[in-house]
């Protein structure tokens, strides 16, 4: 017998509800609390992946914006060397927009790790201005300043993300002080 769709639903019956579950949206919008320099993540269930934004404030020269992604690229080769991990995605490349750069990185979830989100923050902190997240729209000042309990939640915070099951795309972005996250 075939099940009706509650009113309301789009007409999908509610044993193949495709909406996220809360906890993914949780683990992305914790993501961007995590990293306040991240702009925008969005997870691409096809490909298992999170692309990361990084919003940079110009002026940004073509060599100097070639430099940094030869720099990560060889830097993320080596991190995941001398883990012995093993990347299936590692892509990254600049866009421009009005006054800034965007730094776009996308990588697979199975080999994410804290230390090579750190060693990114850290590069392109070296690098560029990047824009933090804050009231006052301050630039994330470079620096290792972590402390233990903050080392913790982002590393748990990473390990959530390699447990993302959502069958959309999903994509969380800051507006002001709010993280908003929606499903495509």
């Amino acid at each position: 017998m075939a099940r009706r769709a509650p009113v309301g639903s789009g007409g999908i019956p509610p044993g193949n509800s495709v909406r996220p579950s809360s906890k993914d949206v949780e683990i992305l919008a914790t993501l961007l609390v995590a990293y306040p320099q991240v702009s925008r993540v969005t997870y691409d269930p096809k490909r298992k992946a999170l692309n990361l934004a990084f919003l940079c404030k110009g002026p940004m020269s073509v060599k100097k914006r070639k430099d940094f992604l030869k720099s990560y690229l060889d830097s993320v080769s080596v991190y995941l060397e001398l883990t012995g991990t093993r990347a299936l995605i590692i892509e990254c490349m600049w866009e421009k927009m009005d006054d800034f750069y965007c730094l776009l990185i996308e990588r697979d979830i199975a080999s994410l790790t804290p230390g090579e989100l750190n060693l990114t923050v850290e590069l392109l902190g070296n690098k560029a201005r990047v824009l933090y997240a804050s009231d006052e729209g301050d630039f994330f000042p470079p620096g290792d300043d972590m402390n233990a309990s903050t080392r913790v939640f982002l590393q748990d915070t990473v390990n959530q993300v390699k447990n993302l099951e959502s069958t959309r795309k999903l994509v969380a972005l800051r507006e002001g002080e709010k993280v908003l996250v929606f499903d495509k």
